[in-house]
C-alpha cells in the first residue's frame, strides 16, 4: 500500500494571528504553528521581542529573510520542521532585526487531525 507524500512548500510566509488577552502579549515562550500551505504562524509575542520586530512588520516576511539564507537551505528547512516521521529537535539560527544571529532549537510535535506542526522554540545561548 502507497502512502501519499505532501509536497512540502519552498518556504514559510510568516503570520500573527493576534487574539484578544493576555496570552499573547506576555508570554515568554516562542510558539508557533506551520502549515502545508507554507503558512508559519507565530503564536506569542515571544517572537517579536526576540527578533526585534512588530507584529505588523511581519506581514510579507518568509522564513528564508529570517534565516538569510538560499532558496535550497530555506526550502532544506521548512521540510525538516513539516518531516512528521523525524521528530528530532532542528537546530535553526535566524537574524534579528539588527542582524545579530539567534540559534534556535525547535520542538515539534504533528497533529493529524489538522494537518499542522505545532512548535515550540528554545534559544540556545
Amino acid at each position: 500500500m502507497k502512502t501519499l507524500a505532501l509536497a512540502h512548500p519552498a518556504d514559510f510566509t510568516l503570520a500573527v494571528n493576534v487574539g484578544s488577552g493576555d496570552t499573547y502579549e506576555w508570554s515568554k515562550v516562542l510558539l508557533a504553528k506551520a502549515a502545508y500551505n507554507g503558512t508559519l504562524e507565530l503564536l506569542t509575542a515571544a517572537w517579536e521581542r526576540l527578533l526585534g520586530y512588530g507584529r505588523e512588520e511581519f506581514a510579507g516576511k518568509t522564513l528564508r529573510q529570517l534565516l538569510r539564507s538560499n532558496k535550497a537551505a530555506a526550502a532544506r528547512a521548512v521540510a525538516a520542521i513539516l518531516d512528521e516521521r523525524n521528530m528530532e529537535p532542528i537546530e535553526l539560527t535566524v537574524r534579528c532585526r539588527r542582524g545579530e544571529a539567534k540559534r534556535l532549537r525547535l520542538h515539534r510535535r504533528f497533529d493529524a487531525y489538522s494537518r499542522k506542526m505545532y512548535i515550540l522554540a528554545e534559544e540556545r545561548l
